[in-house]
């Protein structure tokens, strides 16, 4: 069976609305319908896991995966072996507004919409940018779809593209999705089998790949976690330093003070009172 072809405009409500936007839980075994479409479509997965069927080939989805789909691709979800429920929200809007965005923000660009790639553009969002993008999307809902609301969306979104491509540029996705959710005591307490687990991947794969795009082992990379949220906690948080070391995943806090003094040359303490202050 060939694939079913999307209109927009059985999706709008009226002839003014030039976007649409929606959210869906995937919770079924059975996979959608394979379909292609007149209109671009930005979509994001706000909870779950999940895999893209997507010009015949499989890709796998994380919470804060986001792709932008052009209208020839073919594709629809189904969820992996887990059966864990996808959340996604959809951006469909017209080919046209692609025209204006490229000559207006990307006319040297063949990123993104316009890329020639097999597959389309994906990048992994920060749990910051997810929480940004769903609060800013959540606004929206009972607002007119009209150009300056579709604007207003489509400019935030390419800035947090922007800024987590050159965050992210050459990194393998699966290795993006662990470092932007490498983030919990939970996982810090699990050391580097927590990041691991992140990733799918044996601990020898991790550690080459690491290395040979960030030039730093699978240890470092999870020492700097540790200690950037432990740098945010000191900032943002009344917790005693004491608990923030246990937290981190440090059992001594003697090391955890000697690791924090050589990556921001200065203490816990010193840290905090540098940068926890009242406006």
């Amino acid at each position: 069976m060939g694939a079913k072809k999307f209109q927009l405009k059985t999706f709008i409500d009226n002839e003014n609305e030039v976007f649409h936007v929606a959210r869906t839980t995937i919770n079924s075994k059975d996979d959608l319908q394979i379909h292609d479409h007149d209109y671009a479509e930005i979509f994001w997965i706000k909870a779950g896991n999940g895999i893209h069927l997507i010009n015949d080939q499989e890709v796998q989805l994380h919470k804060g995966s986001l792709c932008m789909i052009r209208p020839h691709d073919k594709h629809t979800f189904k969820l992996d072996q887990s059966q864990e429920s996808l959340v996604v929200t959809n951006i469909a809007f017209y080919e046209e507004s692609l025209n204006t965005y490229r000559e207006r923000y990307f006319s040297n660009d063949n990123a993104y919409f316009w890329s020639k790639d097999d597959l389309p553009f994906l990048i992994q969002l920060s749990s910051d940018q997810l929480n940004e993008l769903s609060t800013i999307t959540d606004q929206l809902i009972s607002q007119p779809r009209d150009y300056i609301h579709l604007d207003y969306l489509m400019i935030n979104i390419f800035r947090m593209v922007i800024s987590a491509r050159e965050q992210q540029t050459h990194i393998p996705h699966w290795l993006a999705y662990a470092l932007n959710n490498y983030n919990t005591p939970k996982q810090f307490q699990a050391g580097s089998s927590g990041f691991v687990a992140l990733t799918e991947r044996t601990v020898d794969h991790v550690n080459r790949t690491l290395q040979k795009h960030l030039k730093q082992t699978l240890t470092e990379t999870v020492i700097k976690a540790r200690l950037q949220y432990a740098s945010q906690q000191l900032i943002m948080t009344n917790s005693s330093i004491k608990s923030i070391c246990y937290d981190c995943g440090f059992e001594s806090i003697s090391y955890f003070y000697r690791l924090f003094r050589k990556y921001t040359g200065y203490t816990p303490m010193e840290f905090r009172k540098k940068n926890h202050k009242v406006f």
